[in-house]
């Protein structure tokens, strides 16, 4: 009688009869982290999809063909279209957060507030494409019932962060005490968005490299105790 099979059954994502992401021989990758490098490579098709057509543009079924997976795939593993796009903008901003938080050696404060700006601007010239995304879903978010509430959250962390940055430099004393840090961070966040979609608008007659040093300089001059 036959011994029982090594070989691990795939899969099928609802709906397709296609299998999801599957542990390649000898990989030693495990069912998780293969799921994470899925979803990796399906955000980034997406992101690449929502920067070139827009989220009317942008299904799901392209997205997953997009990254080399099966049409289903993105449904499977996010839902519907609208939470697809809401974890296309939490994966930029929250991944830009996150990685200024690991490499910023700046004191915490004034500086790292300015840092914080300056690297604003360096990530939109660094990966455009990326920054028109976060802009398109932002806006759409206006219109689309069902991306307003992801949206907003995704607001609600980046003042945040800006918010405790302040904070931490009026409790230094690098920051004016009459500053409030609630609607500054709200301010810097406007700027930073509106700044960056005119330039990705009109990059031809936009140097945002320029616009970065002047709103750096300005901010510390507004704010400077």
């Amino acid at each position: 009688m036959p011994g029982p099979s090594n070989t691990k059954s795939k899969q099928a994502v609802p709906g397709t009869g296609k299998a999801e992401p599957e542990e390649t021989a000898g990989s030693g990758r495990s069912r998780a982290e293969r799921r994470t490098e899925a979803e990796r490579r399906l955000l980034a098709a997406a992101v690449t999809l929502v920067s070139d057509r827009g989220t009317e543009g942008t299904t799901l079924a392209n997205v997953g063909e997009a990254a080399g997976y099966s049409r289903g795939l993105p449904g499977h593993y996010f839902g519907s279209k609208s939470d697809l796009i809401a974890a296309v903008a939490s994966h930029i901003a929250d991944g830009f957060a996150n990685r200024l938080a690991q490499t910023s050696a700046k004191d915490p404060g004034l500086e790292s507030l300015l840092h914080s700006v300056k690297s604003y601007f360096d990530g939109a010239l660094r990966t455009p494409a990326a920054t028109r995304a976060l802009l398109i879903a932002l806006a759409e978010a206006l219109t689309e019932p069902l991306l307003a509430e992801p949206m907003k959250q995704v607001t609600v962390r980046s003042v945040g962060r800006l918010r405790a940055m302040i904070k931490q430099g009026i409790e230094r004393g690098e920051i004016r005490d009459d500053i409030d840090p609630a609607s500054q961070a709200v301010l810097i966040l406007g700027t930073l968005r509106a700044t960056v979609a005119q330039w990705s608008t009109d990059q031809e007659r936009v140097e945002l490299a320029a616009l970065r040093d002047s709103y750096v300089s300005s901010l510390q001059r507004s704010l400077a105790a």
